[in-house]
């Protein structure tokens, strides 16, 4: 019980760091400020190998404020085995790029995916790879910029009391064409399994690029739900 206080101690210790480092840097307009990324995602069994995924995320510059983008994703999942799926579909990306103190760039892009994900059990420990394969390209201008790029994510969770746990990941994003390396997401933080289909985590999140590096509070809540059974992950709590 002391290891879990201590843990969220120093959780909340990192959330009141970053929000004073933002408020000492708020003079700064660079898009590299403490930020937020708040993500909603679920699944929906369709069939007893088949659902279907929902991602949605909202991505500020300074936390819950300068909008950064909104990001939409889904698709159709088919379970291989009892450890593993593979998943394709689309998302759809808006975002504001800020060019100077009153240039604000606005574009819209449509993303097809595909993924393969492998889950592995270590006692209770769990260990995840996700391979990902993404055709990006910018919509409604005259230059449709394509991008094509691959991603592994390897995501560890441990349970550290009752129903809270320790997660933990490292995604890296490698260009198909042109200069190899996109950018590296790293993850730290904790959540709590509110119920059997609900849960919340809450950490620090860190994207590095070549050339600059970002630093978030990431808080994101997931949901499942199971149309074979005809029950609603909400319905009965």
């Amino acid at each position: 019980m002391e290891y879990v206080r201590y843990c969220l101690r120093l959780l909340c210790s990192i959330v009141f760091t970053v929000s004073l480092t933002q408020d000492l840097q708020a003079q700064n307009s660079s898009e590299n400020d403490y930020g937020s990324w708040i993500l909603l995602y679920g699944n929906t069994k369709i069939h007893e190998e088949w659902s279907v995924p929902v991602v949605g995320i909202v991505r500020h510059h300074h936390m819950l404020d300068k909008y950064g983008f909104f990001f939409f994703r889904t698709g159709a999942t088919y379970k291989l085995s009892k450890a593993s799926t593979i998943t394709g579909g689309f998302a759809l990306l808006n975002s504001n790029s800020y060019l100077g103190p009153d240039d604000v760039k606005n574009t819209n892009q449509l993303w097809l995916y595909a993924e393969y994900n492998l889950n592995t059990l270590y006692h209770t420990q769990k260990i995840s790879h996700r391979f990902r394969v993404e055709n990006r390209r910018l919509i409604n201008v005259d230059d449709p910029k394509v991008n094509n790029r691959v991603r592994y994510r390897l995501q560890y969770l441990k349970p550290i009391y009752k129903d809270i746990y320790f997660k933990a990941f490292n995604e890296l994003f490698l260009n198909i064409k042109g200069e190899t390396f996109n950018q590296n997401r790293v993850f730290i933080g904790f959540g709590q399994q509110l119920t059997p289909k609900i849960k919340v985590d809450i950490g620090y999140f860190n994207r590095k690029f070549k050339k600059s590096n970002e630093d978030m509070i990431r808080l994101s809540l997931s949901f499942n739900i199971d149309l074979t059974k005809n029950d609603l992950a909400l319905k009965t709590y």
